[in-house]
């Protein structure tokens, strides 16, 4: 039986911006949350703006958010090249951060997305990646990695190399420990052949094939803060993870394996503990289980097609949309924004969520959009989160 239980989704305005949030609690220790805070554009300046967004942020890690530790934090920036340095410079937290140019589309130039845990104990570690431990598994998020090697090929083999020696000296391997992986690509119509093509072979040397499993992943465009950064990556791996917890999500009614058209990544995942089960939903479009693009150039009826991919994804998860706990939602052109946000908000109302300008990496793909979910579980044969 599906699950029907909700996430806990509430809305917390500002003064100059606001947050939608999402709670998860269950029978365990650590308490789960989602935030989306948005800034009200209104005419500021970049820095007001996110002076708004930190200082919301301080009002509720004092009230709603209180006992609850930051382990991931992303910046979705209007103009990276010239932004990048404020934020570095005004947020000196201590969590894996992760700041791309992707403009958001509501006319403000900053959104910021945090994933919070109570009870957990963080810490960065000697290799590079961030830490959220608490009982048998240590959370390891790393954020923003990126090189100037000359094509985004090379750019993309140097991250993956630098990935594979940092989980080694956490005593995991890319195959049995990462569970998902964001690569954000600067003229992603132009430099995404590279990162699949590394991509491929990397994990072909590491044992990962269409036989075994590959890593739940979005491939999007994006800008990092240096024009010569191709390749920007963001990473999420488990250690202490059993085989058995991970499984991984093919829908095949709607969509066709990504290796079928020459790519290496699962079209979700999801991790089983205890008291919860973790989807991770990667990057979907309007395709079929043919691979091919479903209703061309029409962007109302590719974001309906996606929407029931996506759901056909949770399904398997033995999830529902009332599961999600948030939604980064990509389109590649701006005017298109109005007619989408519009489409979003009656369909999911209260789901925290961001739409930003990042294209597909098929250029014929209007929108694109990934989400996690999360839904409670008594299963005394797994471990506790």
């Amino acid at each position: 039986m599906l699950s029907q239980q909700k996430v806990k989704n509430k809305i917390i305005p500002f003064d100059n911006a606001w947050a939608e949030i999402t709670c998860f609690e269950s029978t365990g220790e650590v308490r789960e949350y989602h935030v989306m805070i948005h800034a009200k554009a209104e005419g500021r300046s970049f820095q007001q703006q996110l002076d708004a967004v930190l200082d919301g942020y301080e009002q509720l890690k004092a009230t709603e958010l209180q006992g609850a530790s930051a382990v991931m934090k992303r910046y979705f920036l209007s103009d990276v090249a010239n932004q990048a340095d404020d934020v570095l410079l005004a947020d000196t937290s201590d969590c894996a951060k992760s700041i791309i140019g992707q403009p958001p589309l509501d006319g403000s130039k900053i959104g910021l997305w945090i994933y919070l845990l109570t009870n957990v104990a963080t810490r960065q570690l000697s290799s590079g990646l961030y830490e959220a431990a608490h009982g048998q598994f240590r959370h390891l998020w790393n954020a923003s990695a990126h090189n100037t090697a000359q094509n985004s090929e090379y750019q993309t083999r140097l991250l993956f190399n630098e990935y594979i020696m940092q989980l080694a000296q956490e005593g995991c391997t890319l195959a049995d420990n990462c569970i998902r992986t964001w690569l954000f690509v600067n003229d992603v119509d132009v430099n995404y052949g590279g990162v699949v093509t590394a991509r491929n072979k990397i994990f072909f040397t590491q044992g990962l094939t269409e036989d075994t499993h590959y890593i739940a992943s979005t491939g999007i465009g994006g800008r990092a803060q240096d024009a010569k950064v191709m390749t920007q990556m963001d990473n999420y791996a488990i250690a202490g993870i059993n085989k058995e917890q991970v499984h991984y999500l093919y829908a095949p009614t709607h969509l066709n394996r990504t290796s079928d058209y020459g790519v290496s990544f699962e079209r979700g995942t999801y991790i089983d503990y205890q008291d919860r089960r973790h989807v991770f939903i990667s990057g979907t479009a309007s395709i079929n289980n043919k691979g091919q693009i479903e209703h061309p150039k029409d962007i109302v009826r590719q974001a309906h097609r996606m929407w029931d991919n996506v759901e056909a994804l949770l399904h398997e998860a033995e999830c529902t949309y009332d599961n999600v706990t948030i939604m980064i939602v990509y389109l590649r052109d701006l005017a298109d924004y109005a007619l989408v946000s519009r489409l979003y908000e009656e369909r999911f109302p209260d789901k925290p969520r961001i739409i930003v300008q990042a294209p597909v990496c098929r250029s014929g793909w209007l929108i694109e959009m990934e989400c996690m979910a999360i839904r409670q579980q008594q299963n005394t044969q797994m471990p506790t989160f």
